[in-house]
């Protein structure tokens, strides 16, 4: 079976679950999922990964979090460029606008390079997880990725999970980190995944 049937395949099969997960996942960062947007987005990877040839993790996991980084991003394209204002009845569309030019007159990139910026932030901290999770057992992962993603202090995550040495497992992660992925393995992944849908 090709990536591109994998993808369409785990999307079919698990739809229903899927746009509810993603809808919760939307509204927690203040994101407005339309089922045009949903089924768009599913299109847009699914020829992009038979423009590829390959998908570079086919797991559910890998599908699960690839869908969604492009569903985000087209939802913020499509806020930009202020699409929404037609669809959203509570907001008015003079307020968009104003929302809209807020933004941009308090921010010198382009809206290109903020959609890129955010995208590939995310993308970032996806791909160190990922990385750590592939080379370290369980324990030394869950730490790393509670400091990573939340910045307590070592006294905190020692109180919060009840485990030892946890200094010691997470800056022994961090220096496999600073030593075995570059941002340049990072930026080329994320080229390499999301390039056609961001051109």
């Amino acid at each position: 079976m090709t990536d591109k049937e994998k993808f369409i395949n785990h999307i079919n099969d698990n739809y229903d679950e899927l746009k509810r997960k993603f809808n919760r996942a939307c509204r927690d960062l203040q994101l407005t999922l339309t089922d045009d947007l949903f089924q768009d987005t599913i299109i847009k990877c699914y020829d992009s990964i038979e423009k590829k040839g390959k998908l570079n993790d086919s797991t559910p996991y890998g599908i699960e979090s690839y869908f969604f980084q492009s569903l985000k991003m087209n939802i913020k394209r499509e806020s930009q460029y202020a699409r929404e204002t037609k669809r959203d009845k509570n907001i008015s569309s003079e307020n968009i606008h104003q929302l809209y030019e807020d933004f941009y007159n308090t921010n010198s990139m382009s809206s290109n390079e903020k959609l890129l910026s955010d995208l590939y932030k995310d993308f970032a901290i996806l791909y160190i997880c990922k990385q750590v999770e592939m080379n370290f057992d369980n324990e030394y992962y869950y730490l790393f990725r509670i400091k990573y993603l939340t910045n307590i202090t070592y006294k905190e995550l020692a109180e919060k999970t009840n485990m030892k040495k946890v200094r010691q497992k997470v800056v022994e992660v961090k220096n496999w980190v600073k030593q075995n992925i570059t941002k340049e393995m990072i930026k080329k992944e994320f080229n390499f995944i999301y390039g056609d849908l961001i051109n």
